[in-house]
C-alpha cells in the first residue's frame, strides 16, 4: 500500500514538472490588449515586444509556430519584455497599425514604457538572428530614438547617417528614410558626393522617385558606377521605380501614378519601361480604365513582352472581355498566335478559339477550340468551360 502510495506520489510529481515546463515552453503574450500591456510596462518599468500578425500570413505562422516555440527565445523575451501579440485584421489591430504605422505582416515593435518606439523589424528570422534583433531594442547604442539624435546632431558624418539608417530602413520608421538622405547629402561638399560610404547611403535610404536626390543619382550615373558599379546602379534605379510605383498601385492614386510613370519612362531604360508597362497593365484594370489599357498595349506588346506568353494571354483575356473594335480584336489575335508559339497550351488555343468567335470567324474559332479541347482531354482536367464554348459555337 505504502509502495502505491509513493509510486502515485512520484507519477503526480513527474506531472506536475512535464506541465509547468511545457508552460514555460510558452512566450506570455497578452493577446489584443495593447492597453493593458503598457499598464503593466509603466508599472514594473520593462519595455513591450510586440507582434502584429495577420492569421492568414504564412511568415507569421511560421515563426509562431518554429521561432517563437524555441525555448531560448521564450525565455528570452519573458525575460526582458512585456509580450503583447495583436491580430492586425482585429478592430483593434487595424486601430494599433494606424496609430504606429505599421504596414505589414508580421511586424515586430519594440516600445518602451513611455511608447517611445525603440526598434522594429519584420519578416522570418532564425532563433539566433531574432534574438540579435530583439537586443538591438534593449542596447542604447542601438535604439532607433538615438540613432537619430547622434545623426541629426552631426549630419555631415556618413557613419552617423549610415548607422541610422540601417536601423530604420527595415522599420515602421523607413518613411523617413529619403529625408535622410536629403539631410545628409545637402551636407556634402560637391566634389566629395562620388564615395563608396555615400553609395551605400543612397543605396539604403533613395526610394522615391519624385525626389531631387533620385534625379541627382540618374545625371550622374556613371560617377556612382565608378565607386560601386554599373549593375547596381541599375539595380537602384529599377528598384525605386518598382518601390514608388507599387505604392501608387496598392493606394490606387493613379494621378500620383500618371506622374510618376511620366518620370519613369523619362529615364530611357529597357528594364524600367517594361515594369512601368506591367503597371500600367494593373493599374488601368483595377481603374478599368480600358481606353487606356488599349492605348498602351497596343504601343508595347511587341516591343516589351513580345517573348512572354503570359503577360500575352492576360492582355488577351482582357480583350476578350472588354474591347469591341474589330480592328483592334484583329491585332491580338497576332499577339495569341506569338503565345502559341512560345507555348502551345490549352490556355493559348482557347484565348485564340475566344478572340476568333468574337470577330465572328466561327471557321477560326472552332478550329482552336478543338485543339484546345483535345489538350485538355489528354490532361485529363476538366471540360466544363470548353463544353460550354462548344455549344455557343454549335459545334459537336
Amino acid at each position: 500500500m505504502k509502495f502505491a502510495i509513493k509510486y502515485t506520489l512520484i507519477i503526480a510529481l513527474l506531472f506536475f514538472v512535464s506541465i509547468t515546463k511545457a508552460q514555460k515552453q510558452d512566450i506570455n503574450f497578452i493577446e489584443n490588449d495593447y492597453k493593458s500591456a503598457l499598464e503593466k510596462a509603466k508599472s514594473i518599468k520593462k519595455p513591450i515586444f510586440i507582434m502584429v500578425y495577420a492569421t492568414w500570413c504564412p511568415h507569421c505562422n511560421k515563426m509562431k509556430s518554429t521561432v517563437l516555440k524555441d525555448p531560448v527565445v521564450v525565455d528570452f523575451l519573458n525575460t526582458n519584455y512585456i509580450n503583447v501579440s495583436i491580430n492586425g485584421e482585429s478592430e483593434t489591430g487595424k486601430d494599433f497599425m494606424k496609430n504606429f504605422n505599421v504596414t505589414s505582416f508580421p511586424t515586430y515593435l519594440y516600445l518602451n514604457e513611455n511608447e517611445t518606439h525603440l526598434y522594429s523589424t519584420g519578416g522570418e528570422f532564425t532563433s539566433e538572428e531574432f534574438i540579435l534583433e530583439s537586443k538591438k531594442a534593449l542596447n542604447p547604442n542601438t535604439q532607433i530614438p538615438n540613432l537619430e539624435k547622434k545623426f541629426n546632431d552631426d549630419n555631415r558624418s556618413p557613419e552617423n547617417c549610415l548607422l541610422y539608417l540601417s536601423a530604420i530602413r527595415k522599420s515602421i520608421e523607413k518613411y523617413k528614410t529619403d529625408d535622410v538622405v536629403a539631410k545628409y547629402l545637402a551636407t556634402q561638399p560637391k566634389d566629395q558626393l562620388f564615395t563608396a560610404i555615400n553609395w551605400r547611403i543612397i543605396a539604403f535610404g533613395l526610394n522615391k522617385l519624385d525626389t531631387k536626390e533620385f534625379d541627382f543619382v540618374l545625371n550622374h550615373q556613371s560617377d556612382f558606377a565608378k565607386v560601386s558599379s554599373p549593375k547596381r546602379v541599375d539595380a537602384k534605379i529599377v528598384s525605386v521605380v518598382n518601390q514608388t510605383l507599387t505604392h501608387n498601385m496598392e493606394n490606387l492614386d493613379s494621378i500620383t501614378y500618371d506622374k510618376n510613370r511620366i518620370i519613369a519612362k523619362n529615364i530611357n531604360s529597357k528594364k524600367v519601361d517594361s515594369l512601368v508597362f506591367k503597371y500600367d497593365l494593373q493599374m488601368y484594370e483595377a481603374c478599368k480604365c480600358w481606353t487606356k489599357y488599349k492605348q498602351t498595349t497596343l504601343e508595347s506588346v511587341q516591343k516589351l513582352v513580345w517573348n512572354d506568353y503570359k503577360t500575352i494571354n492576360e492582355i488577351s483575356k482582357n480583350y476578350v472581355l472588354h474591347v469591341k473594335e474589330k480592328k483592334d480584336l484583329q491585332t491580338t489575335i497576332i499577339w495569341a498566335k506569338k503565345s502559341l508559339e512560345l507555348n502551345n497550351s490549352a490556355e493559348s488555343n482557347f484565348l485564340l478559339a475566344r478572340l476568333y468567335n468574337k470577330i465572328k470567324d466561327k471557321k477560326s474559332a472552332t478550329e482552336y477550340a478543338r485543339k484546345a479541347k483535345a489538350i485538355i482531354t489528354a490532361m485529363g482536367w476538366d471540360t466544363k468551360e470548353i463544353d460550354q464554348f462548344y455549344l455557343e459555337l454549335g459545334i459537336k
